[in-house]
């Protein structure tokens, strides 16, 4: 296996130590997560391709550099997984569900404070808009026969004010970022499952599609779980649940659990 390429140290070092202050923190998390964009985009096409190894390798390179990096821990679930590993998989994707937490969390409180400049920027905009209207008012009070040079310089802060809204209106800082994505969820349900921890599994599969109400794979796993226990009045009700969302559930598994009801 070839040596990795390590990042710069500086990266990590902001996140990690003491006396950074959180704002910092914030920005070195993010600014090493886009700097690994590239490895994590390799280890999704070498999933993708079945190259476990390849896929392994520039996961645990981007861990090794980021260790809350969500998305390296989820690939580094599949790949275990796969494997047949599945309490390293349910590692990976706790980890991944802590990563993403932390990241979303972190590009929030950037993006609440990108939004704070801007409306600083816009009311000082407003008063400069006002104070070059008065200017302009002014001037043509006086029949001025000069450049309309304070005309020019309020159409300027208005076109720049008008920028300043569309900017802040591209963007939502109060988006809830709080639940785990759905995705996350069904897999944690699935390596639960795998070890038979199967209470667990339930959970995460209700919390699926809680989050996600289209999730098919996810009513297809909580349906069929219910079913094996023997649990037919609530497999029946997620069934509906997954059918009034138009979520489709496999025939097989829908006629099962219909025709064991009416034993």
């Amino acid at each position: 296996m070839t040596r990795s390429r390590i990042l710069p140290l500086g990266l990590v070092f902001a996140v990690l130590v003491p006396g950074v202050s959180a704002q910092d923190r914030d920005l070195a998390l993010v600014s090493a997560y886009a700097t690994l964009a590239p490895h994590v985009d390799k280890a999704r096409t070498a999933f993708r391709r079945g190259r476990l190894e390849k896929c392994e390798e520039e996961a645990g390179f981007c861990l090794k550099n980021l260790p809350e990096h969500q998305e390296a821990h989820f690939l580094m679930s599949q790949v275990l997984y796969k494997k047949g590993e599945y309490a390293g998989a349910l590692a990976h994707i706790r980890a991944a569900e802590e990563g993403y937490l932390r990241l979303a969390g972190a590009f929030l409180v950037l993006e609440k404070d990108k939004q704070q400049r801007r409306s600083e920027d816009m009311v000082r905009l407003s008063d400069e808009i006002a104070d070059l209207a008065a200017a302009d008012a002014a001037v043509k009070s006086r029949g001025s026969c000069l450049p309309d040079k304070f005309n020019s310089a309020l159409q300027d802060s208005r076109r720049e004010l008008t920028r300043a809204e569309e900017e802040r209106n591209k963007t939502d800082a109060d988006k809830d970022v709080s639940g785990i994505p759905a995705l996350y969820r069904y897999w944690h349900g699935n390596a639960l499952f795998m070890l038979r921890r199967l209470a667990e599994a339930e959970a995460e599969y209700r919390r699926a599609v809680a989050k996600d109400p289209d999730f098919r794979e996810a009513y297809n796993n909580l349906v069929n779980l219910l079913f094996m226990a023997g649990r037919l009045d609530e497999a029946r009700a997620v069934l509906a649940q997954a059918e009034a969302h138009k979520a489709k559930v496999r025939p097989e598994l829908k006629k099962a659990v219909l025709e064991r009801e009416k034993e």
